[in-house]
């Protein structure tokens, strides 16, 4: 809690002392002239002056310097990686799943993983109308994790066993056998359903009950419908 400050009426009346004093000591200096304690031709010393000051003075430089040297930083607390104050995106490509799994139990939230790749056009047309529009899209936001793995690059990502594997690796053990394909992922990485084929007309609605679907697993994990082990592996 920040220290009073003086108010403009102390200020005031300890200036208007100080303006006493020194009129005081021009009495000292001049016998003839008349003293605030005395009567005129028997003023008080310079010595008796000095004694009587007030020190209101050094009061303000110990206030100012209790307030400069007694107030304590506050510094800020680091944010622990694997906490749920990490620093986590939205949408992004999938490189440290153990980061991501522990936000997401953090926060009781789903992970949605698109798999794609540079050859093919459906997931092209499957990204533009469905995946960056979720994107731009408040209504998603803290729903869910969006991960991108591009099937035929070499981008690599730390796994749930903490080591570095690339997407291939990640495709195969997931048993993606095709793309475009959507996953569905509970916060402790298993698997809820999934999305595989381009029938465009009907795309938008099978995502978002999935998305539904995945949100309410993920908050209530006990349910027999959350589990979509018989479709494949987790992580």
């Amino acid at each position: 809690m920040p220290r009073a400050l003086p108010r403009e009426s102390a200020w005031k009346t300890r200036l208007e002392s100080n303006d006493n004093i020194d009129r005081r000591e021009k009495s000292a200096d001049n016998p003839g002239a008349a003293s605030a304690h005395g009567t005129r031709g028997s003023p008080m010393n310079h010595a008796t002056l000095s004694a009587r000051r007030p020190f209101w003075h050094l009061g303000a430089i110990a206030l100012v310097a209790a307030l400069l040297g007694t107030t304590p930083a506050h510094a800020e607390q680091p944010v622990d990686p694997m906490g749920p104050n990490a620093a986590v995106s939205f949408v992004d490509h999938l490189t440290d799943v153990p980061t991501d799994l522990a936000y997401m139990q953090a926060h009781k939230i789903p992970m949605m993983i698109f798999f794609h790749a540079s050859y093919c056009g459906y997931c092209v047309a499957v990204d533009n109308e469905f995946i960056i529009p979720m994107r731009l899209d408040p209504k998603y936001k803290n729903r869910l994790l969006i991960r991108r793995v591009q099937v035929d690059a070499d981008t690599k990502y730390i796994g749930i066993d903490g080591k570095k594997h690339d997407y291939p690796y990640l495709a195969n053990k997931l048993h993606v056998r095709g793309v475009p394909y959507i996953l569905f992922l509970a916060p402790d990485g298993s698997r809820i359903t999934s999305i595989q084929g381009t029938a465009m007309d009907y795309y938008g609605y099978y995502l978002n009950q999935d998305i539904d679907l995945a949100t309410d697993c993920a908050q209530h994990p006990k349910q027999k419908k959350c589990d979509g082990s018989a479709d494949g592996p987790g992580l």
